[in-house]
């Protein structure tokens, strides 16, 4: 087995040196017989292979400056467009800014105002230079609206009326006859509240002209005053007399100068007066008995408790308001001071509380505001 190997060996042996030598001879031959155009095949086959790699490598080297300078390039136009971005941007982002500085954003329209109400406070603000701008804060009301009472029914139907106009003001006023049912007494009075003055004031006037008359009207609200109510008048002004009046007696200030013993014409039109304790006596009571039924309006007065109303006499006596205490009960003014306070004026009283009627004479300040009604001088056969 060793001596096959062996053999083996010494003829690759053998037959490297055969080829080696024929490649020598034949480059020898070549060598001994030149061939020109050998030469310059083989030289030009050697500047093509030196021309190639040559110009591969050139090219390479080019390709690679190429690459370089388009990386060059491509990054100066990279930096050139950026800057020309950020100079864009910056010069969009200078224009904005100039445009937000150049244009402001009006809220609103000079002149005008609004309000708003925030946890019980109403804030009033008004627009200036566009914008909104706080002006005063107050306590905030929610005020629902108003609901009159119906007064269908103020006069009913079972009386007899007449009319009356105040040639002052031309208001009409419904007027009723009143007749003794034991004497021959009677007068003709007016059945409604009186409703005139010559100003109105309310709740918050504290300055008074005595050169005109003057009257409040329930709630400081017109309407009460031109639906049946009628005006409310101090004292004084009731009587025809100087504001000072309301707080002496008529006997301590000249200017007070009244005979309250005798009908006084007081805030009626010429030829009435403020209607007396005797007149109002006989028209709320029948033979000693109470009538007050017969002369208190349907209208108004609660009479879930009763239904013994029927204005039979058609006085038609409202309560002083529609809320509360005020509807409960009706006073009026009448000629008389006190005569224990002479701070105090006399007043007639009608209650209707829990649907019990009441009449009652009493003395209250002067300087309040309460109803008078007129009574007719002509045929009065009571007031002298």
């Amino acid at each position: 087995m060793k001596t096959i190997k062996k053999i083996g060996l010494v003829s690759a042996v053998v037959l490297a040196m055969l080829a080696f030598s024929a490649c020598d001879d034949s480059s020898s031959a070549s060598s001994n017989e030149p061939d020109e155009n050998a030469a310059v095949d083989s030289s030009s086959s050697i500047c093509k292979d030196c021309d190639d790699e040559s110009s591969s490598s050139a090219k390479k080297i080019e390709s690679s400056d190429n690459q370089s300078k388009d990386s060059s390039s491509d990054a100066k136009s990279n930096s050139s467009s950026s800057k020309k971005e950020n100079t864009n941007n910056s010069s969009s982002s200078q224009k904005a800014e100039s445009s937000s500085s150049e244009f402001v954003f009006k809220l609103c329209e000079d002149g005008d105002t609004s309000s708003n109400v925030i946890a019980g406070k109403i804030y009033y603000n008004s627009c200036k230079n566009g914008q909104w701008n706080l002006d005063s804060i107050g306590n905030y009301v929610d005020v629902k609206p108003k609901v009159y009472p119906n007064m269908d029914s103020v006069f009913g139907t079972l009386a007899t009326f007449g009319t009356y106009t105040d040639q002052r003001d031309d208001k009409i006023y419904k007027t009723v006859k009143y007749r003794s049912a034991v004497s021959n007494d009677s007068f003709t009075v007016m059945a409604q509240n009186l409703n005139y003055a010559e100003m109105t004031i309310d709740s918050t006037t504290t300055v008074f002209d005595d050169s005109k008359v003057e009257k409040r009207c329930y709630k400081d609200d017109p309407w009460y005053c031109d639906n049946y109510f009628g005006a409310l008048y101090t004292w004084s002004e009731a009587m025809g007399l100087p504001k000072v009046c309301d707080s002496v007696g008529v006997a301590e200030n000249p200017k007070c100068n009244i005979d309250l013993s005798k009908k006084v014409q007081g805030v009626c039109p010429t030829g009435w007066h403020v209607m007396t304790q005797t007149e109002w006596k006989h028209m709320a009571t029948s033979n000693g008995y109470s009538a007050v039924w017969s002369v208190l309006s349907k209208a108004v007065w609660n009479y879930e408790l009763v239904s013994e109303v029927q204005n039979s006499r058609g006085l038609s006596v409202l309560p002083n308001g529609d809320e509360g205490y005020a509807a409960e009960l009706a006073d009026f003014w009448m000629p008389q001071e006190n005569e224990k306070y002479d701070y105090k004026g006399n007043i007639a009283v009608f209650g209707l509380v829990d649907g019990i009627s009441s009449f009652s004479t009493s003395g209250m300040d002067k300087i309040a505001y309460t109803s008078i009604r007129c009574v007719l001088d002509d045929g009065n056969t009571l007031v002298k």
